[in-house]
């Protein structure tokens, strides 16, 4: 047939016709993301700690007006940025090697390391978050309430103020990441994309003529008779004997 005129309905009906292969590739690209996603990549884990930040006026004084709620909500912004510091990461560190809690490789903590699984948000009051992530779920929750009593001792000495500590980290449930039911989703979809991509791009490029109605297409003129196969004419010939 024409290539150049390949219509939606010839590409329907060259999809369904390899539709068995297409749904295979799907299936073979689908069950490689999900052995990929369940064996090779890393689970990773969170826990978080709650904080309430409070100012050294608002601690000294008997009723905390208004003025001063307003600049607690401030100072949590200000005790968030110290929180992620490389002078609590380093302290913390320090901390957990005394512990004896060291990475799944069996190496020290770095700072850098810390500082990474660590992520703070505020809510424009007095309270903020900090969250952590890590692959080492049995140490998670002692890294992050490590990390939570060494930022709170370093906001008190450098700020002077207090974050006092509301909610103390918990031992890390399921898996947050990787999520696997949407990766071997999308490695279904990939598949079954790249399989359809290519049959349709065999089908254009493909010159060769396989009926009267191809040759009829291809040039836009009647067919006014063929040649049969002399094979199949002589086994019917020999059949016949």
């Amino acid at each position: 047939m024409n290539k150049s005129q390949l219509t939606i309905m010839d590409i329907l009906h060259t999809l369904l016709s390899h539709l068995l292969v297409i749904l295979l590739a799907g299936a073979i690209v689908g069950a490689g993301a999900w052995a990929y996603t369940t064996y090779k990549v890393p689970k990773m884990y969170r826990t978080s700690v709650t904080f309430y930040a409070l100012s050294k006026i608002t601690q000294d004084a008997d009723t905390t007006a208004t003025s001063d709620i307003t600049k607690n909500r401030q100072l949590a912004s200000t005790y968030s940025y110290v929180m992620r510091s490389n002078l609590v990461m380093k302290e913390a560190a320090a901390r957990l090697d005394e512990m004896g809690i060291h990475t799944p490789g069996g190496g020290k903590y770095g700072y850098g390391a810390l500082k990474g699984m660590t992520t703070v948000s505020t809510t424009n009051t007095e309270i903020f978050t900090a969250t952590f992530s890590s692959s080492d779920r049995q140490n998670l929750q002692v890294i992050a309430n490590t990390i939570a009593e060494a930022g709170a001792a370093k906001i008190q000495e450098i700020v002077g103020g207090e974050a006092k500590i509301l909610d103390a980290a918990e031992a890390p449930g399921g898996a947050y990441s990787p999520d696997v039911k949407a990766n071997t989703i999308t490695g279904v979809a990939i598949g079954v994309l790249i399989a359809a991509a290519i049959v349709i791009i065999r089908a254009l490029t493909d010159t060769t003529i396989w009926s009267e109605e191809d040759l009829s297409k291809q040039y836009n003129i009647p067919v006014l008779g063929s040649v049969p196969q002399l094979a199949a004419l002589e086994k019917q010939n020999t059949i016949k004997e």
